[in-house]
């Protein structure tokens, strides 16, 4: 088997003669007939068997196949992606990320917004999804390993594309509509990407918080939120390419995304006035809740690219990028006693700018090298604002009313992947990244952090027959604290204050957290391309672990990072995919993942969480008579108990979600499409247990409504 380094240096052998030969013709005119060149058409199983380093790859085609509307639903029916979440209602907004959450990055850049920003993106966007589970030289990354999201590119041929879809969520409608269409005219390329949806929302939460004294029940009080809204948003991503001649390439990415957002939540009070026995539910107040939230976020990419035949490849990447975010909140809160209501407005804004850098040379050396260097440079400026009256008075904030924020990184990075033999690959890389963060709240009270890190990586791969590949890596990475997490400011919660609903603030000594990561691996590709499997194993020591405890300051529930000392992970990860010989018309795939986490930390546990497990199982099936196709994937997450502190665990529920959907072809360029996600409404909820002085202190359960999303939109090609 050749690798892909075998053929680049066959490439550059073939580039002498033809050169030679064209200098010895120059005198001699021939005529020569009209050769089309046609790239060939990307392959992700065979993008996965070649790359340097464990990768798995979804391609236009399967992201189709997956049937998402948004990049977050996609993500949650990948192998090894987890990700926090969106549990709908007061309580679940502004949820610290899972620690297994993955970096996600579009063009290998993070998106301002970051990853909320990123798994709201149209799957019509995306050309493929990588995802990269160990750190490389060039993605650095945690136990959730970085996804990159590849935008679709100009295509070489007139190309367009139309969406048109109802949604039906519950009791309310949305729309969506949207195209892609590009053309490429001689030296000049582009693509208009656009997309905007207008969506309901709606969600159920309940509450039940129960306290304990001496193992009795002394009070149980009831919380139950209802909430409506709509959220509209609009994207819009073209593409301009300019060829300069010599290989060179000059490509223009703006990158806008505009989304306002009406909710309205009610919530309802109740309290036993016989908590022992759970007797005399009586009303204790209400709430009504309003919030309108208004994003802008945009990006200007401007990439220099040249390939040279036999000498590699050099780019260049300068990128802006905004953020633009007004919200504005209004709390009115209704006793039992009939007396008026107490009117909270609050009124926040940020505003964010980010200049990045970033610049790649890849070039063969000798026979059996291909090097490639790497700089990144970024500078980013975030503002932010807070503002609040209480019955017309204005409220003293302190040090929330404001914070200046500034975060710096600049990296220097190299990989050589080393040809040892012809079925042998061996890709040591390394990272040298300093950062730095300040943060200076309303107080002028200024917290900073300077970090520097060598980041070492050495990827091996064993083509060992066509159809077998074997894999191993080792990578040491850290995670230095984000400005957030050093931030001293505590930002008050809304709704009642408790352990699952805490205030939230940083730490200013919080250290960076340091992981080792050995990864081994075997792959399976099917013959004919009829599919591929893998299995992977990745054992992680991980330093100054970062966890996130609650504690009660001043008699309120504070959520901020603290170090817990080592911790030890295990985690495997297999996933598949085939066509079936005898019945090619199907193609099945599937995931699982499990993981252990252990904590050394000797003031809790032995075992600060508990196995968790999930998995996918999908399939696709086309019955050509009849021009319809057929398909569907099952989702399955186990639950899983943490440690929020010394004495509080806290115990994420099971959750199975079943998604189905049909594709009928009405002619060569028109189709429909039924998209029936969550059929049977699963739910979500959290179970957190307090046991201070070793007896039951409190319990609460919170639990929100599944909810049923029906998608049915028209597709065509121009």
């Amino acid at each position: 088997m050749k690798s892909s380094l075998s053929r680049l240096i066959a490439l550059a052998c073939l580039n002498v003669p033809l050169q030679g030969y064209a200098q010895a013709t120059a005198d001699t005119p021939t005529t020569l007939g009209t050769v089309q060149v046609t790239a060939p058409a990307y392959d992700a199983g065979e993008a996965r068997q070649e790359s340097s380093s464990a990768k798995l790859i979804v391609s236009r085609e399967d992201l189709e196949k997956l049937d998402a509307a948004t990049i977050g639903e996609i993500l949650r029916q990948l192998p090894g992606v987890s990700l926090a979440t969106d549990s709908g209602g007061r309580r679940g907004r502004d949820r610290t990320a899972d620690r297994l959450e993955p970096r996600i990055v579009v063009d290998g850049e993070a998106l301002p917004g970051g990853n909320r920003m990123a798994m709201r993106l149209p799957v019509e966007l995306i050309e493929r999804i990588e995802i990269i589970k160990n750190s490389t030289a060039e993605f650095p990354s945690g136990a959730g390993g970085t996804i990159n999201l590849i935008l679709r590119d100009v295509p070489p041929t007139k190309t367009g594309t139309f969406r048109l879809g109802v949604i039906h969520n519950d009791d309310a409608f949305g729309a969506r509509i949207g195209g892609v269409y590009g053309a490429r005219e001689g030296e000049t390329g582009m693509l208009w990407m656009g997309f905007a949806t207008s969506r309901p929302l709606g969600g159920e939460r309940t509450t039940s918080t129960q306290t304990f004294t001496g193992g009795v029940r002394n009070d149980w009080d009831i919380e139950s939120d209802s909430e409506s809204g709509r959220e509209n948003s609009l994207y819009l991503a073209p593409r301009f390419t300019r060829d300069l001649g010599a290989g060179t390439r000059l490509t223009l990415s703006p990158f806008l995304v505009f989304n306002d957002r009406n909710r309205v939540t009610h919530t309802q009070r109740l309290t036993y006035t016989d908590p022992l026995n759970g007797t005399g539910l009586t009303a204790e107040g209400r709430e009504r809740e309003q919030e309108q939230t208004q994003r802008l976020n945009g990006r200007l990419a401007a990439e220099w690219k040249r390939r040279q035949p036999g000498a590699g490849e050099t780019s260049a990447k300068l990128t802006l990028q905004s953020e633009n975010e007004r919200k504005s909140n209004t709390l009115d809160t209704f006793d039992t006693d009939g007396s008026p209501p107490k009117t909270t407005r609050t009124r926040t804004s940020s505003d964010g700018l980010e200049l990045s850098l970033s610049a790649k040379r890849s070039l063969p050396l000798a026979t059996t090298h291909l090097a490639t260097f790497g700089l990144e440079a970024r500078h980013k400026d975030v503002e932010d604002r807070k503002r609040q009256t209480i019955n017309g008075a204005p409220s003293a904030l302190g040090a929330q009313a404001s914070a200046d924020t500034q975060e710096q990184l600049f990296a220097l990075w190299a990989q050589d992947e080393w040809q040892l033999a012809e079925r042998h690959l061996l890709t040591p890389g390394l990272r040298l990244q300093t950062t730095h963060s300040a943060v200076t709240d309303a107080l002028d009270t200024t917290v900073k952090n300077t970090h520097l890190a060598w980041l070492p990586s050495l990827h091996y791969l064993w083509q060992f027959n066509p159809g077998w590949n074997i894999r191993s890596s080792v990578a040491l990475t850290d995670k230095p604290p984000g400005v957030r997490d050093l931030s001293p400011v505590v930002v008050t919660t809304t709704g009642t204050n408790s352990l699952s609903n805490p205030d939230r603030g940083g730490n200013p000594a919080l250290a960076p957290e340091r992981t080792a990561t050995l990864q081994l691996g075997v792959e399976h590709f099917l013959p004919q391309k009829r599919g591929s499997a893998g299995l992977n194993l990745f054992l992680r020591q991980i330093d100054d672990k970062v966890q996130r405890q609650v504690q009660l300051e001043s008699g309120r529930y504070v959520e901020r990072p603290v170090n817990v000392g080592q911790a030890q992970e295990t985690s495997v990860v297999v996933d598949f995919k085939t066509r079936l010989a005898r019945l090619p018309a199907l193609t099945l795939r599937g995931n699982a993942s499990t993981s252990w986490l252990t904590l050394e930390d000797p003031a809790l546990s032995s075992r600060q969480e508990s196995p968790r497990h999930s998995g996918n199982l999908g399939f696709d099936y086309e019955h050509a008579p009849w021009k319809l196709t057929l398909g569907g994937n099952l989702s399955l997450s186990s639950s899983f108990s943490r440690d929020v502190n010394t004495s509080v665990q806290q115990t994420q529920r099971a959750r199975q979600q079943l998604d189905l959907y049909a594709i009928k072809k009405l002619d060569r360029k028109l189709s429909l499409r039924l998209t029936v996600d969550n059929v049977t409404r699963a739910d979500q909820g959290n179970d957190t247990r307090d046991l201070s002085g070793g007896s039951l202190a409190s319990l609460e359960a919170d639990r929100s409504r599944g909810v049923r999303s029906v998608f049915l939109s028209i597709e065509g090609k121009l």
